[in-house]
């Protein structure tokens, strides 16, 4: 019989792989460069090899796994170049979302702002490295997802998921305390609807670990 209750939706055995590896990855447990077995990730996960090829596959999309077939599936390495790319195209998109969409932004979206600026502020006051990084990109989808642009949406978000792998404080780009202050200025700006001094903040932000991430690992790039 009919209820009024909506049923809730049942999670893919590949999504929860996927978000597993993807976790994983985010927080160096599984890094740059290292070879992912199909059997290691069986056992590993208790699951069967579909989901997680599935789930690798999904991951190969976003550049955060590189896959060759008949030769390896590995983590991706790190690409200092690509990563600069990546840095400049989402620092360009965070700025363009800002100034051309803060003046339309909801009280909901504001308040969704300050609660992930919270959560930032627990991660750094907790010192844990992973979780800063996870809760900075969840802070900047919230700007992504403001835009209609479905576009810019995609990409920014793709992006995301490699970049946050190399911009957290375990790799010394940048103290906790650096960033936390980037984003209170930028929620502040956002509340008041100034998408041009929320603009100039990103575009700082932006810009100044661009510089701390071609530094740091300028040593360590084949290519350079």
């Amino acid at each position: 019989m009919p209820t009024t209750d909506s049923p809730q939706p049942r999670r893919l055995l590949r999504d929860e792989v996927y978000d597993t590896i993807l976790g994983a990855i985010l927080d160096g447990t599984l890094e740059p460069g290292e070879i992912l077995h199909d059997e290691e990730l069986m056992t590993w996960l208790g699951s069967s090899r579909t989901p997680i090829r599935e789930a690798l596959n999904r991951l190969a999309e976003e550049d955060v796994v590189e896959l060759v077939p008949h030769r390896h599936t590995r983590v991706a390495p790190v690409n200092v170049a690509a990563i600069n790319e990546g840095l400049f195209v989402t620092g360009a998109i965070h700025e363009h979302i800002a100034r051309s969409s803060a003046a339309d932004l909801t009280d909901t979206q504001i308040a969704e702002f300050a609660e992930r600026l919270t959560q930032v502020e627990a991660a750094a006051l907790e010192g844990d490295a992973a979780a800063l990084g996870r809760t900075i990109r969840e802070y900047f989808l919230v700007l992504v997802r403001a835009t209609p642009n479905s576009v810019l949406r995609a990409k920014a978000e793709s992006l995301s998921l490699q970049l946050v792998r190399f911009l957290t404080p375990r790799e010394n780009l940048r103290t906790p305390q650096q960033a936390l202050e980037f984003l209170r200025s930028i929620t502040s700006a956002l509340a008041e609807r100034d998408g041009a001094r929320a603009g100039d903040l990103i575009h700082e932000l932006h810009e100044t670990t661009r510089s701390n991430f071609i530094e740091f690992y300028r040593e360590s790039d084949p290519t350079d």
